[in-house]
């Protein structure tokens, strides 16, 4: 098993990925939008599944929830910013980090706080992003994370306009797994962050987040070996090299890197997973959604290569969490919203 190899070193990745949440950010062109690309970048950029927006409110005592992810949004709804480590960032203005951050005064539900960032606008504090537990690929807050806070923290703040988040209904079910994905607990994991893919000869489970991104999964049928990659954008820019982080020399990649396990076109099948409307009024150059351009991309590509789509779960307008199993070729999906 490899990853298939990167041309580019660690911060650039970085830098891109960050990139792509600034101009997300700045492209959102309503509350609403705000909020998904808020979501979108937390869960598939930062890596976690578990947040809340809050909000400070005219008396700037209190904050009120805007939405949230992941978490019993009971104990968010309405705070005083006198309490724990999230009334201190909307107080004081400054971060906390897990590890670099003094947790002295953190409540009982801050004790999984891996992350919280004021959000700015006009030079006060505007509200917070808090951060919960992440993914398990995370091993901590890298220098690139905070620099993507600082993004979220400057430019997230038309996102704290959105009508405030309603609690559930009482009755409402309690979703759940499937079986197949506590099954999957078995095999040998691995995260895939964007701009990556991975292919691998032996079991191995590849999970990643998207958003507007792409995922591919490729799997022969005949040796049951298979691989994904995950891309950001559709093509490389003109005068740039080619990178993974674009779909155009990602999915070639990918495919050449199987050829090398022994794997031929013919018993080659592929599965498309993203492509989301995640800020859904936003343009991307050109005029089209950036998720729809991703997916047309992938399309197009595997065609060229005799690359037969046998499933997809493409656009919309909310992420996913994807599971792909190298050994059987199965992908499972769960679908990512605001709480």
């Amino acid at each position: 098993m490899k990853r298939v190899p990167q041309d580019s070193a660690p911060e650039s990745t970085h830098r891109a990925r960050n990139a792509v949440a600034r101009e997300r950010l700045e492209r959102a062109s309503s509350p609403a939008d705000a909020v998904e690309a808020v979501g979108e970048i937390v869960s598939q950029l930062f890596g976690s599944e578990e947040y809340a927006l809050l909000a400070v409110d005219r008396t700037r005592t209190r904050l009120s929830l805007v939405t949230s992810f992941g978490i019993d949004p009971a104990s968010f709804r309405d705070r005083s910013m006198a309490e724990g480590l999230i009334g201190r960032v909307a107080r004081r203005g400054a971060s906390f980090l897990a590890g670099r951050s003094s947790r002295l005064g953190a409540s009982e539900e801050e004790l999984s706080l891996s992350a919280c960032v004021p959000i700015m606008e006009g030079g006060r504090v505007a509200g917070v992003l808090a951060i919960f537990r992440l993914l398990p690929h995370k091993r901590g807050i890298s220098a690139g994370d905070v620099e993507l806070l600082d993004i979220l923290s400057v430019h997230a703040a038309p996102a704290l306009a959105a009508p405030a988040a309603a609690p559930p209904p009482p009755s409402s079910p309690t979703a759940t797994l499937p079986p197949p994905f506590a099954a999957s607990s078995r095999l040998k994991s691995v995260y895939l962050y964007p701009g990556d893919a991975f292919v691998s000869d032996s079991p191995v489970e590849l999970t990643t987040i998207l958003g507007s991104c792409v995922a591919v999964c490729l799997w022969d049928t005949m040796l049951h070996i298979g691989g994904m990659s995950h891309y950001l954008l559709p093509a490389s820019p003109l005068g740039q090299s080619a990178s993974l982080r674009f779909g155009d020399a990602a999915i070639p990649a990918l495919l050449a890197s199987l050829e090398r396990l022994g794997s031929r076109k013919h018993s080659v099948q592929a599965k498309l997973f993203g492509g989301a409307a995640v800020n859904a009024s936003a343009q991307a150059r050109g005029g089209a959604e950036l998720g729809r351009r991703n997916v047309e991309m992938a399309r197009r590509m595997l065609g060229d290569h005799g690359i037969r789509i046998v499933a997809e779960d493409v656009g919309g307008t909310a992420g996913r969490k994807l599971r792909f199993r190298t050994d059987d070729g199965l992908a499972l999906v769960k679908v990512l919203g605001n709480g």
